[in-house]
């Protein structure tokens, strides 16, 4: 029982973690559906997309790592987590991407506000996306399942869309 607890946990810190991708940065929900694809198959290599540059050099400032430092980390962080699914009996995540809501003017300059230490320059536009997750995962014949709606707020940058940095849980 004390393994299947800390699968879950390792699974809910991925997904507090990662809430954000990338790869196809070209629409709110393609960047949720690709931090969602990390999260679901622990692949470290897209994780880079989610956020901003700028986000992530902030994010080595605040850390004090260098970037191959901290790549190198992730990297045996989500091989770790990996080999825990992988020794369960079972693991399966499932999830929809639900209703997207495209904020409003004010909206995207109050995050502005909260994003001109971060970023060199203002958003272009913001939306909320809803995630329906379902997350199950049996381990020594126990099934423990998790269902829950998660809201990512999505910003445009650059002409591209991310994960918001706060919504990553890294700053």
């Amino acid at each position: 029982m004390k393994k299947l607890i800390s699968l879950m946990l390792v699974l809910v810190m991925c997904t507090l973690a990662l809430t954000s991708c990338g790869g196809a940065n070209g629409s709110p929900e393609a960047v949720v559906e690709a931090m969602m694809k990390v999260m679901t198959d622990f692949d470290v290599s897209g994780v880079k997309d989610l956020l901003p540059d700028e986000a992530w050099e902030e994010m080595y400032k605040e850390l004090d790592v260098d970037e191959d430092e901290f790549w190198e980390d992730m990297e045996d962080t989500f091989e770790e987590a990996k080999e825990e699914m992988e020794d369960a009996d079972g693991y399966k995540v499932e999830y929809k991407i639900g209703d997207v809501e495209e904020l409003d003017d004010d909206e995207v300059e109050e995050l502005n506000e909260e994003l001109e230490d971060l970023l060199d320059d203002d958003i272009d536009a913001a939306a909320i996306v809803t995630v329906e997750t379902t997350i199950t995962i049996e381990f020594e014949g126990e099934e423990m399942e998790m269902d829950e709606d998660v809201e990512y707020t999505v910003i445009k940058y650059d002409g591209k869309w991310y994960i918001h940095p706060e919504d990553m849980d890294l700053f």
